[in-house]
């Protein structure tokens, strides 16, 4: 069993798991970075660090709008760093032999397996490749 936080980006379900999320945060001022590439929105003071926001639907190619106001803050082995959703949903507990897993979905990015729950697919987010686009799209050097 896989406990999975999901949480949503337009219309579209993706999920993570638990153990790569330190905590989810609301209404926390997004101070903007001068000169940061696009998908970075900003930061935020979070327990005395701050902390870059990356702005998910941006990077997942969603039509620019209201960015959502729900922050997932990760574990230090993927952050610091903020993911910036619209909504967080309450916290699955998913037994993957009940499942139906619909394979990998290699043409999508950031997606490392996609699953049927109870009739709902959810993506399952893989953060090592969020994390090499963005060392690549905040290269000094040029990036993309």
């Amino acid at each position: 069993m896989i406990q999975l936080l999901p949480f949503k980006i337009g219309f579209e379900t993706y999920a993570l798991e638990l153990p790569d999320i330190q905590e989810v945060v609301e209404n926390r001022t997004v101070h903007a970075f001068p000169g940061a590439p696009a998908e970075i929105l900003g930061a935020i003071g979070f327990h005395g660090r701050i902390v870059p926001v990356v702005n998910l639907p941006r990077l997942l190619d969603f039509p620019e709008g209201n960015h959502g106001q729900r922050l997932i803050v990760l574990t230090n082995g993927y952050g610091p760093m903020a993911l910036a959703t619209d909504q967080v949903r309450p916290i699955l507990n998913v037994e993957m032999t009940h499942a139906i897993r619909m394979g990998q979905a290699g043409e999508r990015p950031y997606i490392k397996d996609i699953i049927n729950w109870q009739g709902e697919t959810i993506s399952l987010f893989d953060l090592e490749q969020l994390q090499g686009a963005l060392e690549r799209v905040c290269d000094p050097q040029g990036g993309r």
